[in-house]
């Protein structure tokens, strides 16, 4: 039958398809890909929001001087007073889906449907339909940060040493390596990230199927290698790129950002750990991570932690009543389970205040915004 019940014989498409199987791909949040993996996560703002009690985050910092601040004589006169700065880090967005499933309809499923698993940390025994269910609806919630996030960041890129504005700068990936032209292509955008003091290896977030994205394919396949005479593919080592589907439409179809590491972080509350875990009236709350993998990630996506509530309705006449969202819940009837996943979670970018007004890169904080062309 098309609404999966149990027939003579029911195969689940993913036995069939594997990784390529619709209801479980993730389409690949580039961005917040490259804030989860980095490996300077920042434990230090984390641990404001620890054991499910949260308190107001600040991080202070200091702008260097410059020259027009040093003296040329020797005196006694004050030229400056060290002070530092403070920002607010901001949890303040929340992505969240919530799942009916009735008993009645696990009831027609095949019997591995009700056979239990624990899940989360405080483990809890949930049905295997549930579990299901809940990596079905994930991928909505990780596009839901990815366009939040790059939204957000669309508005928080510093600025350009060589232009002073945070207006992306074109740059043109060369087609004929032969020409080694020196302000063009990965040359160029490795010489501005030396120009703009970036240190360590520069992390790019651009468009699937953008122009960036097939050069990076490009580069490790070492297909540039073997074509032509100069070989930009050697600089390959010098930059990371993550693919996302959501910066062709919050930021631009062929823009790109370059990102030094340590600039950008993603701030992370969860709410269901501590004296906030485990069984509280008629649900059960923990955290879960995603234990798949995917063909962009043969590493798995478990380095991101979501809150989860497990909530039985005990009585017929309450699932109606649930709150309405995206599905009218008129329809919801009989005893079954209500899931809740939730992150909370915000984004949190070097202050765009942390060089000196007079410094060469006032208005900088380690993000540059770039729209591709390719001649």
């Amino acid at each position: 039958m098309a609404n999966g019940y149990c027939e003579a014989l029911l195969l689940h498409l993913d036995s069939i398809a594997g990784q390529n199987y619709p209801g479980q791909k993730v389409t690949i949040p580039g961005f917040l890909n490259m804030l989860v993996t980095s490996p300077d996560r920042p434990s230090a703002i984390q641990e404001g929001y620890m054991g499910g009690h949260y308190r107001t985050v600040n991080v202070k910092y200091m702008p260097r001087t410059v020259a027009a601040q040093v003296s040329t004589t020797d005196s006694c006169g004050i030229d400056l007073q060290p002070a530092y700065k403070e920002t607010t880090v901001s949890v303040n967005n929340v992505a969240q889906t919530g799942l009916w499933i009735s008993d009645e309809t696990v009831r027609q499923y095949c019997e591995d449907s009700s056979r239990t698993v624990a899940v989360g940390l405080p483990a809890t025994q949930m049905m295997t339909e549930h579990l299901r269910g809940i990596l079905h609806a994930m991928n909505g919630i990780y596009q839901k940060m990815e366009n939040v996030l790059t939204t957000a960041m669309a508005s928080s890129f510093g600025n350009h040493v060589a232009t002073g504005t945070a207006t992306a700068v074109t740059v043109n990936i060369e087609q004929d390596g032969n020409l080694n032209d020196l302000g063009t292509g990965l040359t160029k955008l490795l010489t501005d990230a030396a120009a703009n003091e970036f240190c360590g290896t520069p992390m790019f977030v651009g468009a699937l199927g953008s122009l960036m994205h097939a050069y990076s394919i490009q580069k490790n396949q070492n297909a540039l290698a073997q074509a032509i005479g100069f070989d930009p593919s050697a600089l390959a080592a010098n930059f990371q790129f993550f693919a996302s589907g959501q910066t062709g439409s919050t930021w631009g179809a062929q823009h790109v950002g370059m990102f030094a590491p340590g600039s950008v972080h993603l701030v992370e509350r969860q709410d269901n750990v501590g004296s906030f875990a485990g069984q509280r009236g008629t649900s059960f709350f923990t955290t879960i991570v995603d234990p798949r993998t995917q063909c962009w990630t043969p590493n798995g996506l478990g380095n991101i932690a979501f809150d989860l509530q497990v909530k039985y309705i005990d009585c017929p006449e309450d699932a109606n009543n649930l709150p309405s969202g995206y599905l009218n819940t008129e329809s919801l009837t009989g005893r079954g389970y209500a899931l809740y996943i939730k992150k909370r979670y915000g984004l949190f970018t070097t202050p765009k205040d942390a060089f000196d007004g007079g410094d060469r890169l006032a208005g900088s904080n380690g993000t540059l915004r770039y729209a591709m062309t390719n001649s």
